[in-house]
């Protein structure tokens, strides 16, 4: 009934004109055209300006492409709804209008003299003085609709003739003509606001870090002649006349106080002499000495500098205890003679108590969904080391959504029910640790946990155990993460029929589940350069893992022998494994907002010893929405092995994974990204398994058992995520198919994966 309804005020609506109620003498806005540029003549800085400039210009229309000023979607509903419905008094007509309409774009708000001079200023900035920027308005076979066009004619930029630095006191004179190879004005260069702002704020930056604490930018003055010379200015650079003493002079810390707070205004009665500050407190001292001491980046007695304090801000900003965390210099007294600040710190300590609660929707791929939620409560400053403390409870549903398309008999339901405890803390605990000053971000967390996991017509399994980590950095580039101490324990509480026969099928999959204990050591280093280089970014993270190997040894020394099996922990077996992965990326920015994203992965891991196969949850696959997007999750491998069913997954695992990853991503339109990519790779056994042949790998047959996909793919950025889709495609699937030769995908349309995913795969 209200389709009919709406169906004719639709109709009604797409035969209105988009102009009908325009106001009288104004034009529809419909665009940008192309930019025209003229006076080609090469200059360093001539592409970089033109950018620029022409970003003046940019102005969306009435149902613009994704915020493009040049593109629009085919039907303007938003000005047909507003030309039939504006004043409508009825209940219908004014809903339609809320829903639909939006106000038209005129070439009068879109304000074109004032973009013309936006770019003539932005030119002036790059040294283009006699510059001439124009615009059109173009109307069509309609004249109350427009489009608008610019023209820029660049003319000749000055350049610098000659630079000199007047006025400066000895020291600061001194300090400039020892950072001569640094100045960021130079002769014959191109004239530039960027260069000349960059250089007040080098001069700026140079005297603050020598202890003129009270200098500011605003008091250097940057004087041009461009009649001396035709074509090019003359600088001159001096401090501006009658300066306080106190700006051109360098300044020394004092003495240094420390106040923690509870609340803004609580009052702090009690006080704490330390060696390096005084500490002023209520009641009894939130964080211990030595871990305050160790985040002040300065000593007294030495210059002011803006590193030291920014050093200490983001130190004690780090604890993550502090809502706020305030630093300030004031000197000592008021005399001519004085040269020394006093450091006042104030910090606000956040609520101890945190409760999140956290919930979600799931749907997988193997038809099942259901809810899931999660508990987390937090305790800040436990210890007074600025610890945090956290218990996580979580839980999910999953229920079967075809069970009648299938044709089972019983529903087929699974859950997950999980806690775990972890305590985390902002420094390395070892003895003295905690007097240490870190450079770079340090942690060491403690976790404990526990899972209980049932698949719904499959098993029911416990899970539990805990870890040890320290994560540290030794660079603004290198990160490293090691865990000691690693224990997880597996036990299967409850198998069903159905999968009992999986396992018994293939034994070495049964042997990885079967019940063990996983006590292990792994090390991780990260180099990321992609603060350093934004060029050309690249990241590689390595990872070495060791499991049994130390419970191996300890029996080794009560006699049995190193390469011994069936050995236990507490009456159950223990894996013992090898284990390596490398992940390296690296992007390479072709041209503006183009940039080609590379991958390669190698992994592998071996069981020995004690194991005769790989713990189930170690082991590696691909597929899936950041790996081979070609292929479902698991959907190939080992090698040239391939099983289909409910649980064909299960199979579909490896000892060994190497994979090669490259993508092009470039701009469509507004926030709207577009990518092309290509993935390669495999997963393959290390032993040889006669329950699943060709699973191996070899040497002789990795160009057959590599799979091969390629694809599209869309991302549109939402500023605070990203939103990505791929339509992967594949070309070369590992196994043997119905088809011949090296493109053997049976199906075209049968075999496009389409993944759905948040964030760029790497």
């Amino acid at each position: 009934m209200l389709f009919r309804r709406l169906l004719p005020l639709c109709l009604i609506i797409a035969s209105c004109s988009t102009v009908k109620n325009l106001p009288e003498g104004e034009l529809l806005y419909l665009g940008t055209r192309k930019v025209a540029v003229s006076d080609s003549s090469f200059s360093p800085l001539r592409d970089k300006a033109i950018g620029e400039a022409k970003t003046a210009f940019v102005s969306p229309p009435n149902n613009a492409l994704f915020g493009s000023s040049r593109f629009r979607l085919p039907l303007p509903i938003g000005l047909w709804a507003y030309n039939a419905f504006v004043g409508d008094s009825t209940r219908l007509g004014r809903w339609m209008f809320d829903i639909f309409a939006s106000q038209p774009i005129l070439v009068s708000t879109v304000n074109p003299p004032f973009r013309v001079e936006a770019a003539r200023n932005t030119l002036r900035n790059f040294g283009y003085f006699d510059n001439r920027v124009t615009y059109h308005i173009d109307t069509l076979r309609n004249p109350r609709k427009a489009f608008l066009s610019y023209a820029i004619r660049l003319g000749n930029p000055l350049y610098y003739s000659d630079v000199s630095y007047r006025k400066f006191a000895s020291p600061m004179d001194s300090l400039i003509h020892q950072t001569w190879d640094h100045r960021l004005i130079r002769p014959k260069e191109q004239l530039s606001y960027a260069s000349l702002s960059g250089e007040r704020n080098r001069l700026f930056t140079l005297f603050r870090k020598h202890g003129y604490y009270f200098f500011s930018p605003d008091m250097i003055q940057i004087l041009a002649d461009t009649t001396l010379h035709p074509g090019k200015a003359s600088i001159r650079i001096e401090l501006h006349e009658s300066l306080p003493p106190h700006a051109i002079k360098p300044w020394h810390i004092g003495t240094t106080s420390i106040a923690l707070r509870n609340t803004p205004y609580e009052t702090l009665p009690d006080t704490l002499q330390s060696a390096s500050f005084t500490y002023i407190y209520k009641g009894r001292p939130p964080l211990r000495v030595p871990l305050l001491s160790s985040r002040l980046s300065y000593r007294r007695g030495e210059l002011y500098s803006p590193i030291g304090q920014e050093t200490t801000q983001r130190d004690l900003n780090r604890l993550g205890i502090f809502s706020g965390v305030n630093i300030n210099y004031i000197p000592r007294d008021s005399t001519y003679r004085s040269d020394t600040l006093d450091v006042h710190i104030s910090a606000l300590l956040e609520p101890p108590y945190e409760l999140s609660f956290e919930s979600n929707l799931t749907a997988k791929s193997n038809d099942q969904i259901g809810p899931g939620v999660v508990f987390t409560l937090s305790r800040k400053n436990l210890f007074r080391m600025a610890d945090i403390s956290k218990l996580r409870l979580k839980g999910s549903y999953e229920w079967q959504t075809n069970r009648t398309l299938r044709r089972e008999s019983s529903v087929v339901n699974s859950f997950d029910l999980g806690a775990d405890a972890s305590i985390s803390v902002p420094l390395l605990l070892f003895p003295g640790g905690y007097r240490y000053h870190y450079r770079f971000p340090a942690s060491t967390t403690a976790r404990l946990y526990v899972d209980w996991l049932n698949r719904g017509g499959f098993f029911r399994m416990l899970a539990f155990g805990g870890n040890l980590t320290y994560a540290f950095s030794t660079s603004d580039r290198v990160t490293h993460s090691v865990s000691p101490f690693r224990l997880t324990f597996n036990t299967l509480e409850e198998t069903t029929q159905r999968f009992d026969s999986v396992m018994t099928a293939n034994p070495a999959i049964g042997f990885s589940f079967r019940d063990q204990f996983i006590p292990s050591f792994s090390y991780t280093i990260t180099y990321d350069n992609t603060a350093t280089h934004p060029r050309h970014p690249g990241k590689v993270t390595a990872t070495v893992a060791s499991a049994g190997a130390a419970t191996s040894l300890l029996y080794a020394a009560m006699g049995k022998p190193f390469s011994m099996r069936g050995k236990t922990l507490l009456d159950t077996p223990y894996a013992q494994f090898l284990k390596g992965y490398v992940e390296a990326c690296r992007y390479y920015h072709i041209r503006p907002h183009h940039t080609l994203a590379t991958r390669i992965i190698c992994g592998a891991i071996y069981a020995y010893g004690n194991s005769y196969a790989v713990p189930f949850s170690e082991q590696f696959y691909v597929g899936g929405a950041n790996d081979i997007r070609a292929f479902p999750l698991r959907g190939i491998g080992p090698g040239r092995y391939h099983s289909t069913g409910r649980y064909a997954y299960i199979d579909h695992t490896g000892d060994f994974k190497l994979e090669a990853n490259i993508e092009w991503r470039f701009p469509l339109a507004g926030e709207l990204k577009g990518a092309l990519f290509a993935d390669a790779g495999n997963v393959w056994l290390l032993r040889t398994d006669a329950i699943r042949p060709e699973a191996t790998f070899r040497l002789h047959t990795l160009p057959q058992s590599i799979a091969l996909g390629s694809g599209i793919g869309l991302r549109y950025n939402l500023r605070l995520l990203l939103l990505r889709l791929d339509i992967g495609i594949p070309i070369h699937l590992p196994y043997a198919t119905s088809r011949r030769g090296y493109y053997n995908v049976p199906h075209f349309g049968k075999a496009l994966c389409f993944h759905f995913a948040v964030g760029y795969p790497f």
